[in-house]
């Protein structure tokens, strides 16, 4: 039996401590008033010769770098509220709209979604001159605490305070650093991340990329063609800029790209052993000399029985030697001994060799190509066109990344049944491309494609979306028709760019819906919320006040989907995994895990887990009034199977 708090997420130094004491448990010791202590000079030794403690060196350095890493490191507090009632059915959407700081977002999925996430896209904020900086990461912890932990002195602590929403660039990485840190948890061992920049912060992002990736995994920087090249300026110096970045890192080397179709391979001819191509028997390619291969040159004699790499003696014969490349001997592909063993393969066409390969019915007949790292064909204005053309000809969404380049990143990247992060949502491109990507695939399974297609595939898989958007308000002066829209047809009390995405992926989906009525267009939507005992639970001592120990003696109670979703987290569940209900308000099932969240009797426990192959039981004490549960479970486990360590005590 564990006891443990409702949302059990570790940190990342608690992650990191288990592994050195898994592995190196010499290396740690209690010092110093109980203190952890790491001893370097024995960790060296344990990892051989080639180790070596790195005091300075290349790499980047930025002014609150130390508290952004806290940031990432730091528990989570917050949990997730269900806004729509799909997210405690027995069969919900499996894509998912979260509202809130990414940050926090980021720490909650890490619990569910650890290495499931096949790629990421992100657009985060530029940085530029005309952007406002809605994000603000908030400290915790006491002042106090952060100067004795992170050994700050206290003027250099109100500065990096300063920086937080702030244009310069310590400000900006210090918001980004503890995101991508997070970001790279969630990728699954060949994810690949896409990020979005302009050249204000390009540089410094490569470098913070290359440290949290690693330079090895680093892909490519590629431009992207944003408009038009030509403009009127008054300017004596100043060139068009008409381009953005798309930084590209992969996880690990497992990591693959597909391939684009540009054809199938071509067999022009026929024999009696079936169809065929020719392709030169000379060699070509950088050793295709005679110098490179001396054993591969060698006369070949046409008489009028055929083709011989051996001299005839008593036939007349026409000699063919390589042609010369540029100037020097080329050579033949086989040695004479194979040329003689397969002469039967050779053709002469214009007076060339040519050698036959036939077709291989088992091996994959297409053509492919690799795609450049340039994307000239997705301009800006296509992905306000979209957007435009999507909301009745309003301008609701400012530089909207086109949907076709959104489009190109999930097909080269990722495949069926695949998961996708986006945790700078806007206006939901992302989302809309992923059911289009969708409805793309499943159409090339159905004879014909498009039209209405009938049941789906049972071997077809859809990608999902995972998008995170922060309630950021929309300014009724710098965005009038986006405000009123929000206003008046969505009926919002407060317009946000929350509401602007939401309604996008709406639209969108209806829209794929009309060609594949099957498909999965629908999305849960969830809202990141306090969770009251878990901060009172992170406050020193000292900053606990009155109104807190009231709420600690008296909790609020957690509605029950609200409770069942963050249980799913609790026990490493995915978000979209389908909840039964057995006992209405007391007992649940989600895949092979059994949720007690109400008052009910034991005898109804096991009756209704029996035969239901549960492999452990989640229990939420708050919302059990009888003490003797617990002890009466734990005595029947038994029954379904079960050991005292398969029951979990949460709350």
């Amino acid at each position: 039996m564990q006891n443990k708090d409702i949302f059990q997420e570790k940190s990342l130094n608690e992650k990191n401590l288990e592994i050195f004491n898994e592995f190196f448990p010499s290396c740690l010791s209690i010092e110093n008033n109980n203190q952890l202590t790491l001893d370097v000079e024995k960790l060296k030794a344990l990892l051989g010769d080639f180790s070596e403690v790195k005091e300075e060196g290349y790499g980047l350095n930025f002014v609150g770098k130390k508290i952004a890493l806290n940031q990432a490191f730091k528990k989570n507090t917050k949990i997730l509220k269900p806004l729509n009632e799909t997210s405690i059915k027995e069969s919900p959407s499996k894509h998912i709209l979260i509202k809130g700081d990414n940050l926090d977002a980021l720490k909650i999925l890490r619990q569910s979604y650890s290495e499931k996430i096949k790629m990421i896209y992100i657009d985060p904020p530029y940085n530029t001159k005309n952007d406002s900086f809605i994000y603000s990461d908030n400290f915790s912890q006491s002042n106090e605490e952060i100067l004795e932990n992170l050994d700050y002195p206290k003027d250099k602590l109100d500065y990096i305070n300063n920086l937080y929403g702030s244009k310069c660039h310590s400000g900006w990485l210090s918001f980004m650093y503890p995101r991508l840190l997070l970001a790279r948890d969630l990728l699954k061992k060949d994810g690949v991340i896409f990020i979005s920049i302009d050249d204000n912060e390009m540089a410094q992002l490569k470098l913070l990329c290359d440290e949290i990736f690693g330079e090895d995994n680093f892909v490519a920087v590629a431009p992207r063609k944003t408009g038009a090249g030509s403009a009127v300026t008054n300017s004596d110096y100043a060139l068009r800029n008409v381009s953005d970045f798309i930084l590209i890192y992969i996880k690990t080397k497992q990591a693959k790209f597909n391939k684009l179709i540009v054809g199938e391979k071509k067999y022009p001819f026929k024999d009696e052993l079936g169809k065929y191509e020719l392709k030169q028997f000379q060699a070509t390619g950088s050793a295709s000399t005679r110098n490179a291969r001396p054993n591969m040159f060698y006369p070949i004699y046409k008489t009028k029985n055929g083709l011989t790499a051996i001299e005839p003696k008593q036939e007349e014969y026409e000699i063919i030697l390589p042609t010369l490349i540029k100037g020097e001997e080329g050579r033949w592909i086989w040695k004479a001994k194979t040329f003689e063993e397969k002469k039967h393969l050779i053709e002469i066409k214009d007076g060339k060799l040519y050698r036959k390969v036939y077709i291989d019915e088992t091996e994959d007949q297409n053509e492919y190509q690799v795609e450049k790292a340039f994307f000239e064909q997705y301009r800006n204005a296509d992905g306000t066109k979209m957007l435009q053309e999507l909301f009745g000809g309003l301008s609701v969404f400012s530089n909207p990344k086109p949907l076709t380049l959104l489009n190109k990143l999930i097909e080269i990247a990722t495949n069926e049944g695949d998961i996708i992060l986006d945790f700078f949502a806007g206006s939901g491109t992302t989302a809309h491309a992923v059911l289009e990507s969708n409805k793309n695939d499943y159409q090339k399974l159905n004879e014909g494609g498009g039209g209405q297609l009938g049941s789906l595939n049972s071997g077809f898989k859809e990608r999902q979306f995972i998008l995170v958007q922060l309630d950021e308000i929309i300014d009724a002066k710098k965005n009038k028709s986006a405000y009123d829209f929000c206003k008046n047809t969505l009926n919002s009390q407060s317009p946000s760019i929350f509401d602007i995405t939401k309604e996008r992926i709406k639209r969108a989906g209806a829209k794929i819906k009309e060609q594949c009525p099957n498909l999965d267009c629908n999305f849960q939507t969830f809202e990141i919320i306090e969770d009251s005992t878990q901060a009172i639970h992170s406050k020193n001592l000292s900053e606990v006040n009155q109104k807190d120990l009231l709420s600690y003696s008296n909790p609020i109670q957690i509605e029950t989907k609200t409770l069942l979703v963050n249980l799913l987290l609790c026990e490493s569940l995915e978000l979209t995994t389908p909840i039964v209900s057995l006992v209405n308000n007391a007992l649940y099932l989600a895949k092979n895990t059994a949720f007690i969240v109400g008052d009910i009797e034991t005898r109804a426990v096991l009756e209704n887990l029996k035969d239901k192959g549960v492999e452990r039981i989640s229990l939420y004490m708050p919302a059990i009034s009888n003490d003797n549960l617990i002890l009466e479970l734990s005595s029947n486990l038994f029954s379904l199977g079960l050991e005292s360590s398969d029951l979990k005590i949460r709350g």
